[in-house]
């Protein structure tokens, strides 16, 4: 206390610091009320620390003011602890870029600022391609690595001023301000081809593509949230059209997407209170006038559209997450259907089910094998088809779970096949049936002779492999006939009948 009894600020700080911190004092003597500064002031090791200062005046029992007590506290852990906590508020963690809030705020002012000068500014939604597959194949340690990659080219390839963004996942943005309309297009071309060039990885060498949706202010939106909706809707568009490409919003694609939410909102409702229906179709063995197999197809008729494509409320249903509660209730009730058939004298050797891949999680054997005990279905009447790509992509939960349905005899078949990637050494390795040509190559088979030769090699192949071949879409005599000389062991298709309800099916093919 001796030592700094008659001593003051300026014996212990220099002198900008001192005059600051008597100004503060002389602040709160002329407010006669508590007073709280932040001030950087130096300890006696000479270092900078950042203390809280609350200084609060004394007065003696007449009012009068005798004194000043002082009572300052180190912050400076905790501000530099608040200062990271602001950043990671703001900034994805993984990329260090902005993240939606941050790119909200810095487009809001970059709006603001381009009104002001009358100039565009763009919004470039980014998403890469099927960058799921590179996550599933060699881990999200190497996804990882490759988003950081695409946020550093992404932002070396744009100016200070522009902005750059990662929403989540694989979703980008950039803003391009005060920059002509003519070159947007070009800009956007060139941060694409900047992506897809090749990265190295950890030994991998990897190529992705990306696409991109494009929205301008003022013309598709003058605040933050319609322009990035709107460019969002245009990527979506790009993605339709073949991916790996870019697309200029168009007010059409709004109402395209209200319909697809209009749509997915139904779809929900039409699940819940079981609105949708199966139809089945017959597979015949060739001369024969009964058939012994057949497919479950399934059926949704919206109120006020009418009947809608399995080819659009599929993916749909894939896309929302509706396909797990979808695909577990036509499988329940394709099988219930099976079994009324038995009881009824109809006896067909299998009923096959279409199974989407979002379908195949870690549960989904054991879902399946459950159920069927429940029913007491017996698995072997159970053929279920998955797509080519599907059951080649060599994905090890897929392999996992259909490896356990074959244990219980659960049976499999590629639908649509030809139309993927197989190669024979890959097919022989799964445990696969039937083969299903593709209706593609059906249509034109008795007159194009490229789609007569891969339906040949396909027969040849599954022959190979003691595999059965199901040709589908047949629709007249002459494709039967040709199919029938290739040797295909089942036959399905409107020539023998439209699908039908169970009932109807029963009526015309039961004994």
């Amino acid at each position: 206390r001796k030592d700094v009894v008659g001593t003051n600020n300026a014996d212990y700080f220099e002198e900008t610091i001192a005059n600051m911190m008597r100004r503060h004092d002389e602040d709160t003597l002329t407010r006669r009320k508590p007073t709280m500064y932040e001030e950087w002031l130096t300890d006696a090791d000479g270092s900078a620390v950042l203390m809280e200062c609350r200084r609060e005046p004394i007065f003696d029992d007449n009012g009068v003011c005798t004194g000043l007590l002082l009572v300052a506290r180190d912050i400076t852990e905790s501000k530099e602890q608040q200062k990271d906590l602001e950043y990671l508020a703001r900034h994805d963690s993984l990329t260090g870029l902005g993240n939606r809030h941050l790119l909200n705020q810095q487009l809001s002012f970059a709006l603001q600022m381009n009104r002001r000068n009358e100039e565009a500014l763009a919004v470039i939604f980014i998403d890469l391609d099927r960058f799921k597959d590179i996550n599933d194949t060699l881990g999200h340690h190497i996804g990882d690595l490759l988003l950081r990659d695409v946020a550093h080219r992404l932002r070396s390839n744009v100016r200070d001023s522009d902005i750059c963004a990662r929403l989540g996942g694989d979703e980008f943005v950039v803003v391009l301000s005060q920059i002509e309309m003519e070159h947007i297009s070009e800009k956007c071309d060139h941060l694409l081809a900047s992506i897809a060039k090749p990265y190295q990885l950890q030994g991998h060498l990897l190529s992705i593509y990306a696409s991109a949706g494009i929205a301008i202010a003022p013309d598709h939106g003058d605040n933050a949230s319609v322009l990035i909706i709107n460019a969002d809707a245009a990527l979506q568009q790009a993605k339709l059209l073949g991916r790996n490409r870019s697309c200029l919003y168009t007010e059409a694609m709004t109402v395209r997407q209200d319909n697809k939410l209009t749509l997915e909102q139904d779809l929900n409702t039409a699940i819940k209170e079981q609105k949708l229906s199966l139809v089945y179709q017959a597979q015949f063995c060739p001369d024969d006038d009964k058939p012994r197999r057949v497919e479950a197809l399934l059926r949704w008729k919206h109120p006020v559209r009418g009947f809608i494509s399995p080819h659009e409320f599929i993916p749909l249903a894939e896309t929302s997450g509706l396909i797990m509660e979808l695909g577990i209730w036509v499988l329940r009730h394709a099988c219930i259907q099976f079994l009324q058939w038995r009881e009824n004298g109809l006896r067909l050797e299998k009923i096959a089910v279409n199974v989407s891949a979002m379908q195949l999680n870690a549960n989904f054997a054991e879902t399946v094998r459950d159920m069927l005990i429940e029913l007491k279905f017996d698995p072997h009447w159970l053929e279920l088809e998955v797509t080519e790509s599907l059951m080649m992509s060599g994905m090890t939960e897929v392999s996992v779970q259909i490896h356990e349905l074959r244990k219980l005899g659960v049976e499999f078949s590629i639908d649509d096949f030809g139309t993927g990637y197989s190669s024979l050494s890959k097919l022989k390795s799964m445990p696969v049936s039937v083969l299903k040509i593709d209706q593609s190559f059906v249509r034109n088979i008795h007159k194009q002779s490229n789609d007569f030769e891969i339906a040949r090699a396909i027969v040849a192949m599954a022959r190979s492999l003691n595999l059965i071949v199901v040709a589908e879409g047949i629709e007249n005599q002459e494709q039967e006939t040709t199919l029938k000389k290739l040797g295909c062991d089942w036959l399905q298709g409107f020539l023998y009948g439209n699908p039908m309800s169970g009932e109807e099916f029963l009526r015309q093919y039961g004994a």
